[in-house]
């Protein structure tokens, strides 16, 4: 669309800890900012998560030494897909977005996000949401905030939201 074209990404859980692995990246010019909905910190952490939520086993030896076997057959470890530390070098503004009912991805782990990031933030909580239900639950709220945020960050003769 051209070299002034101007990019938000959105993303929902694994998209939004996509998005925020991203925002730690060179990014093109274009992205003006992110919006993380419903995000997790890393695979490894979640996966410790719901190891313990579940079935009540802790992450080590059982994640280390599947890292170990993704590392092997894949190339790559669980600790890799870290969103955590990629907020840490964050140059766009984010956006996150959580229920405050999530029983897949602790809401706890977008605040810490949220503390964590370099660039300029902010933070929705939503009461009564579960995971990706913000949407659902307030979605009047919902797109007042993000077209809010959108206009914020994207310059003024743009409306291409």
């Amino acid at each position: 669309m051209g070299p002034d074209t101007e990019v938000v990404y959105h993303g929902l859980s694994m998209g939004a800890a996509t998005v925020l692995m991203a925002s730690g990246e060179q990014l093109p010019k274009q992205v003006k900012a992110s919006i993380a909905d419903s995000p997790y910190q890393s695979v490894y952490r979640l996966f410790a998560y719901q190891l313990d939520r579940m079935f009540h086993l802790p992450a080590f030896p059982l994640l280390d030494n599947m890292s170990l076997l993704t590392n092997a057959k894949a190339g790559y470890s669980l600790r890799e897909a870290d969103a955590l530390g990629a907020v840490r070098r964050a140059t766009v503004p984010i956006l996150y977005i959580h229920g405050q009912a999530d029983t897949f991805v602790p809401t706890d782990m977008t605040k810490e996000l949220y503390a964590m990031t370099k660039s300029e933030t902010e933070l929705i909580l939503v009461d009564g949401a579960n995971h990706g239900e913000a949407f659902v639950m307030e979605r009047v709220a919902y797109k007042k905030t993000v077209a809010g945020f959108i206009h914020q960050h994207l310059s003024a003769n743009s409306n291409q939201y």
